[in-house]
C-alpha cells in the first residue's frame, strides 16, 4: 500500500480484540467491591480522639476518591470497548459499501 494511502484491518479481529475488554472491567468493578468491602469492615477504626479524627479528614475522601476511581475507570475501558466495536463495525459497513458501488457500476 501507498505511503500515505490509509490503513487496512480486519474488523472481525478487532471486534474479538475489543472483547478483551470485558474481563478488564469486570475485574476492576471486582476490585473495586472488594475495596468498598473492606473499607466497610475497617470502619471508623481510627477512635473518636482528636488524633483519630484528623487522620479522618484526609482518610476518608481519600478512601472514597480511590472507590470513585475504580468506577470511573471501569467505565472508561467500557466505553473504549464500545468504540472499538462501533470503529470496527462502522469500518465494515463502509467497506461493505464501496464494494456495492464497485459491483454496482460493473466491469
Amino acid at each position: 500500500m501507498p505511503e500515505g494511502s490509509g490503513f487496512t484491518m480486519d474488523p472481525d479481529a478487532v471486534k474479538t480484540g475489543a472483547g478483551r475488554f470485558g474481563p478488564v472491567v469486570d475485574g476492576l468493578n471486582a476490585a473495586k467491591r472488594e475495596l468498598e468491602s473492606a473499607l466497610q469492615a475497617a470502619g471508623e477504626c481510627w477512635g473518636g480522639d482528636e488524633s483519630g479524627k484528623e487522620f479522618a479528614k484526609d482518610y476518608v475522601p481519600g478512601a472514597q476518591q480511590a472507590v470513585e476511581a475504580f468506577g470511573t475507570l471501569a467505565q472508561g475501558v467500557a466505553g473504549l470497548r464500545k468504540n472499538v466495536e462501533s470503529g470496527a463495525e462502522g469500518h465494515d459497513a463502509r467497506n461493505a459499501e464501496a464494494m456495492k458501488n464497485i459491483s454496482s457500476k460493473g466491469p
